[in-house]
């Protein structure tokens, strides 16, 4: 698997981040990552201070977290951020309105694709296990997928392993429609974030999977961790590495 790929959610050293951002950017792209994701820290600084930063680092921009009402707002600062990045995807999610009103909820997604796409950017959704559970052999995400064509996915390994889907096959199913791919382990023991790695799933058949379905980017994610995050993001790294 070529380094390129492997990204990480920011928000998995949320904590190192508040402390030293450059500092915390700076050891992620030594210990191997070529990307990161953002989740609306952008380090205090300016897009294009960030972007020069990101370069002398080596890394890039594997997308950004943002609200729906910040991607239906062309005027707000992730556009900015986004453009001066050269970040393509502009990601969010709505898990609480799966069982609200989802096809209400469709009609804001299409909207939001819509926007992104008319600024020259891929709107992906991430999904939670809601989202992942089937009711008659279909899932609330096939449901957006059969009335959005535009809408593409960042698919996260751990919450559809929740919602009872396999995740390599979930990809497989969604093939040229998840560009980007979370990965997320799960501990065996009590079904909590784990490394990847250091968990249940079968991450070189979702690694496999993922690159067969063409995924731009593996963005590693563990929402807590059990360590310093930092070493875990390392774990992580290394495990993908193994992989190979």
């Amino acid at each position: 698997m070529s380094d390129k790929m492997i990204g990480i959610q920011l928000y998995t050293v949320r904590g190192e981040c508040q402390k030293d951002f450059k500092g915390t950017l700076r050891a992620l792209a030594e210990m191997g990552y070529r990307g990161v994701e953002f989740a609306g820290n952008y380090g205090g600084m300016s897009p294009a201070d960030l972007a020069a930063f990101l370069h002398s680092l080596g890394l890039s921009a594997a997308g950004m977290h943002v609200s729906v009402e910040d991607i239906l707002n062309f005027r707000s600062d992730a556009y900015a951020y986004a453009r001066a990045l050269n970040n393509t995807f502009l990601t969010t999610s709505l898990p609480g309105e799966v069982k609200k009103d989802w096809p209400a909820t469709v009609d804001r997604l299409v909207q939001a694709a819509a926007t992104a796409y008319a600024n020259g950017f891929v709107f992906t959704y991430h999904n939670h296990s809601e989202e992942a559970v089937a009711s008659g052999g279909v899932t609330a995400l096939d449901q957006a997928l059969a009335r959005v064509s535009i809408l593409q996915f960042e698919l996260d390994t751990y919450w559809l392993t929740k919602g009872g889907q396999n995740p390599a096959a979930f990809i497989r199913r969604y093939t040229g429609r998840a560009p980007q791919i979370h990965l997320k382990d799960m501990d065996p023991a009590d079904s909590s974030f784990a490394e990847v790695g250091r968990g249940s799933l079968d991450m070189p058949g979702i690694v496999a999977a993922a690159r067969a379905a063409g995924a731009r980017w593996l963005i590693v994610e563990q929402d807590t961790c059990k360590r310093p995050s930092l070493e875990s993001a390392r774990i992580s790294i290394e495990a993908l590495q193994r992989i190979g």
